[in-house]
């Protein structure tokens, strides 16, 4: 049973990530990018740390590390600070649609990554599995109406995927370099907090989150920011990529059923077909070989 761990680890954090859409609606009514971000990533800090130690690491531990590992987890943490910024900023000036489509190649691109830089091995099965996944965030997003991806600032959408690819990126280096997943989290966010508050010190300024997006910035630097990753890079560590790229695929779809059934936004069929694309990709991609992937 142990040997599917990876699969535990991968759907909890789907789920976690599912809400991302709500928390982000409420917690940046009334603040900007920037101030949402550094103060996520502040309680982010915050909550690892306390999992860390809860989990029985000693601050020694955690905190001492020799210069090689900080200066990996420093890459770690400034991949992390900047996938969200470019994506928040392509949020705030293209079209919804079109940036969740893009924001969610990135399982794509740690596929691709994987192959490049950890010479996995994909079967035929696994290929298509995944094309059926980022259909199914296709559809799902556009409504079944392919004609939605209509693009007013392709900059915006170059920059979505450019903050996919950091993402992807950060993903596949803590797989190659194999640090432990609660050291390489506290450092992730401690390294993340520090460039997020040098760019809101250039590009903005300090503001304490108000009375309103204070409980959606909690959840967000606890669970979805914080507690997940330390259970993203043990689904990681065990180096099935592949497999873990297309559960991923359920957390846009999910996302968009949390928004029909919490906010009251309208239903479509195309959902439905998403879902079943996904399961499909799931079934492809997991229920491959693993020699596929040695």
């Amino acid at each position: 049973m142990r040997q599917y761990n990876y699969l535990i680890y991968a759907f909890s954090c789907v789920l976690i990530w599912s809400f991302i859409p709500i928390v982000s609606r409420f917690g940046q009514n009334g603040m900007d990018s920037f101030q949402f971000l550094f103060w996520s990533n502040l309680i982010s800090v915050i909550a690892v740390i306390s999992v860390a130690l809860a989990s029985g690491y000693t601050p020694a531990k955690l905190l001492i590390l020799p210069r090689d590992i900080l200066g990996k987890v420093f890459v770690l943490g400034f991949l992390d600070c900047l996938f969200y910024l470019l994506l928040y900023y392509g949020y705030s000036i293209e079209n919804g649609i079109a940036v969740l489509v893009i924001q969610y190649s990135w399982p794509l691109i740690i596929i691709l990554l994987s192959v490049i830089l950890l010479k996995d091995r994909l079967s035929g099965r696994q290929i298509v599995g995944v094309v059926v996944g980022f259909i199914a965030v296709i559809i799902t997003f556009t409504k079944g109406q392919i004609t939605q991806l209509h693009v007013d600032n392709p900059i915006a959408l170059l920059l979505v995927f450019s903050g996919a690819f950091c993402f992807a990126l950060m993903s596949v280096f803590s797989r190659q370099y194999s640090i432990d997943p609660y050291i390489s989290t506290v450092w992730l966010f401690i390294f993340s907090t520090l460039t997020s508050l040098v760019l809101l010190l250039s590009f903005s300024e300090m503001q304490l989150p108000s009375q309103s997006t204070f409980w959606p910035t909690l959840i967000n630097g606890v669970l979805i920011n914080g507690v997940s990753y330390i259970l993203w890079f043990k689904a990681m560590n065990t180096g099935n990529s592949t497999k873990i790229a297309s559960v991923v695929f359920l957390s846009p779809v999910l996302s968009v059923l949390w928004l029909v059934l919490l906010l009251s936004d309208p239903f479509e069929i195309a959902y439905i077909i998403g879902v079943m694309l996904v399961i499909i990709s799931g079934v492809l991609c997991v229920g491959a070989k693993r020699r596929n992937q040695q």
